[in-house]
């Protein structure tokens, strides 16, 4: 799937931004890491209060600040693919025991297929997934 214009965004704790897509869909974005690696973006690592103005860019086409201070959407689509990917095989294997792709997918009802999509990082993990994987955690506290 290629990337998509944003429909909504707002800050949520640290430096992690909640995107919605125009699909609808809605990924977590931890962008404490890009913002560390340009100069251009200190002004937003040292004021959370500047951090939390952020809006959707002309277009959709980015996270907006100023107009010196642009994320592109190409940038936040590549950040939510890889840090969904990594979350969902941190909490795979962080199972104890582990869990192999198949049994955690059966586990969670989505289909082998779809799986290895979210955790190979070319499709967006739904927050409907994030959340089963929480809950059954949570059922398996219980």
């Amino acid at each position: 799937m290629d990337a998509q214009s944003i429909k909504a965004i707002r800050p949520a704790s640290g430096r992690t931004l909640i995107v919605t897509w125009k699909n609808g869909t809605e990924t977590p974005v931890d962008v404490g890491a890009h913002l560390d690696a340009y100069t251009v973006f200190a002004p937003l690592r040292d004021d959370p209060a500047a951090f939390g103005v952020v809006s959707v860019g002309e277009w959709g086409w980015n996270a907006h600040w100023t107009d010196d201070m642009e994320i592109s959407t190409d940038t936040l689509w590549r950040l939510a693919l890889e840090q969904g990917a990594a979350w969902l095989k941190a909490w795979r294997l962080g199972r104890s025991p582990k869990m192999s792709q198949a049994e955690a997918a059966a586990a969670l009802g989505v289909s082998a297929r779809m799986w290895r999509y979210y955790e190979g990082g070319t499709h967006l993990l739904p927050k409907t997934v994030r959340l089963a994987a929480i809950g059954l955690d949570h059922a398996a506290a219980a």
